[in-house]
């Protein structure tokens, strides 16, 4: 099928998501697959702070599913840290683009994160950070302009949940190395989840290999077959 020119990542030959049902899918694969709204029920009262990892954040089609399911959840308090990176970030009017695509269903969370984004130097490598007041509390992206692995070296808390995205392994080899997956382990607490839309037989080595036990799930689409994780140590 040819790729639509608008969602095509020209770096990697490959669309940045598949056009129909992206962000249920976003909420299918990554959201339940790392449990985050029963993490997040599970802490009760008071303040819940959750700290995610992402690799590839493109054009921010999952914080924007994320951002709409929080805000439909009806939990509140929650202090999201979201820490994410792109090796080839985009222009602001490129996103909206790209992402437009959602806004009947998303428009104003679509209009939010453009404006957000709009303020990023991407020619400036290194940390971007946003804050975004939601309903459900407070979201703080830390996007990292450059390298991923770059990104999880510099990160100094552990993670909650990886959402572990970017193109396939084929596509895109480097976002799924060894030695990646492995420094993503160690940057994950104890219990801590991850999810991923590849079952490709090396991506899951080398997430066993970075501590997680790693368990298919039903896929989304036309997808037969996702991956999710837990760290156990």
């Amino acid at each position: 099928m040819k790729i639509p020119p608008y969602l095509l990542n020209e770096h990697y030959d490959d669309r940045y998501f598949d056009v129909v049902n992206a962000i249920e899918e976003a909420k299918h694969i990554f959201f339940n697959g790392t449990g985050i709204i029963d993490i997040l029920t599970a802490k009760g009262p008071g303040t819940k702070e959750f700290r995610i990892g992402e690799t590839g954040f493109g054009a921010g089609r999952l914080l924007i599913a994320l951002i709409d399911l929080l805000d439909r959840s009806g939990i509140t308090d929650i202090a999201i840290t979201y820490n994410s990176v792109e090796l080839h970030p985009i222009t602001s009017e490129r996103m909206a683009s790209i992402i437009g695509g959602f806004r009947k269903e998303v428009g104003p969370l679509i209009d939010l994160l453009v404006r957000a984004y709009s303020s990023v130097e991407i020619s400036k490598p290194g940390w971007h950070r946003m804050q975004l007041d939601r309903p459900f509390g407070i979201l703080t992206l830390n996007l990292w302009i450059g390298e991923a692995l770059e990104m999880v070296n510099a990160l100094t808390i552990p993670c909650d949940a990886w959402f572990l995205d970017g193109h396939g392994p084929k596509k895109n080899p480097d976002i799924w190395r060894p030695e990646l997956l492995m420094a993503i382990g160690e940057k994950t607490r104890t219990y801590g989840t991850c999810a991923t839309f590849t079952v490709a037989g090396a991506v899951r080595r080398g997430l066993v290999a970075a501590g997680f036990s790693v368990e298919q799930m039903p896929g989304f689409g036309g997808k037969k077959a996702v991956l999710k994780g837990m760290k156990l140590k």
